[in-house]
């Protein structure tokens, strides 16, 4: 089994980052700053400050943009413009916190439209959004979506080397009609993000690894196989996480 190099695998700080950044720190793990996904946040300077402070000597940085009710594919040239103008937002927070990663959801809910001509809108979304945005790495994050094809359809029809999916594996696991395992099988190299936590299936819980049903040490292995690059982002609940980093050591990912 092939070991996952520390420097690729983060914490997700669940909105907590006082305490994240200390066990971000103490394993020598990066951070995914999650708090500005909540847009107030974005415009508070004081949040801003204390980001900066808390994340300092953590040398891989992540961030997760703005995405409640934001829908980049929809057929409303309005509603695209707020999901842009949010993630601009999130943008000019992320660089000034000096991150160069950032996460952003598809936005599409199984059953409002076309997939395809979804699929269209969101790719001219998608370019008009990182124009002159070079210097960052971006994933799209898959949510409700029942499989991976509309997904793989978004980034190949953008074809930009600093844009790759962002894989939940929660999210495939209880929200999808596709196997978990398959996903990967699926978007293989595509992949350049992974979200790691448990759930049993039915509801998207955070769960550390090993208290839900997905096959975690098949779907690591695959990982490692098809996107050995990828970078990690535990995603489990602030009390899951030593429990989750023992697991990864205990079974020889980190």
């Amino acid at each position: 089994m092939t070991m996952k190099t520390a420097k690729r695998i983060i914490l997700c700080d669940d909105t907590e980052i006082e305490k994240v950044s200390q066990k971000a720190k103490k394993h020598k793990l990066g951070i995914e700053i999650q708090s500005f996904y909540d847009p107030s946040f974005c415009e508070d300077f004081k949040q801003i400050k204390l980001h900066q402070n808390l994340i300092k000597r953590i040398e891989l940085l992540s961030f997760h943009a703005p995405f409640g009710d934001l829908c980049p594919g929809s057929f409303d040239p309005m509603v695209r413009s707020v999901a842009k103008n949010r993630f601009e937002l999130g943008y000019d927070i992320a660089k000034k916190l000096g991150v160069s990663h950032m996460v952003f959801h598809i936005g599409y809910v199984p059953g409002t439209g076309p997939i395809k001509r979804w699929s269209s809108r969101c790719i001219n979304f998608w370019n008009e959004f990182l124009e002159g945005k070079s210097e960052m790495q971006f994933y799209i994050e898959n949510m409700l979506e029942y499989d991976p094809e509309m997904l793989l359809t978004v980034i190949e029809g953008l074809d930009k080397k600093n844009v790759k999916v962002c894989l939940d594996l929660g999210h495939a696991h209880c929200y999808s009609k596709t196997n978990v395992l398959n996903w990967i099988k699926i978007l293989k190299d595509k992949i350049g993000y992974v979200h790691i936590h448990d759930n049993n299936g039915e509801k998207d819980e955070h769960l550390g690894i090993g208290k839900g049903n997905i096959p975690m040490v098949e779907a690591l292995t695959l990982l490692n196989k098809y996107a050995p690059n990828s970078i990690w982002a535990i995603e489990a609940k602030v009390e899951d996480m030593e429990e989750t980093i023992k697991w990864l050591k205990t079974n020889n990912f980190l």
